[in-house]
């Protein structure tokens, strides 16, 4: 017998599946290092490290691990890389 948890990916009755555990795992380091270039990306390189965040948190989430603050701050990141080019050229 198996269920399906979003959280956990394929899970039986004994656990989760190999391939299910090494997904799940995989999802939490896209998850960790998509919110870490996220951060990264407020104070330094904006639209890049916000593409990087975003896809990373999408990947994240195609695992089966929710990946909201990534995707948040890759947003963020684009936004505010965008409005500090507007104002960059804008005084020119």
């Amino acid at each position: 017998m198996s269920e399906s948890n979003d959280l956990h990916g394929t899970m039986s009755v004994d656990g989760p599946t190999e391939s299910g555990a090494v997904a799940f795992h995989e999802g939490r380091k896209y998850r960790r290092n998509s919110i870490i270039i996220g951060v990264i990306g407020l104070f330094l390189f904006g639209i890049v490290a916000g593409v990087v965040a975003f896809i990373m948190a999408g990947r994240a989430e195609a695992a089966g691990v929710k990946a909201t603050a990534g995707k948040i701050l890759g947003v963020l990141d684009i936004v505010g890389g965008i409005i500090v080019m507007v104002m960059f050229f804008s005084n020119r």
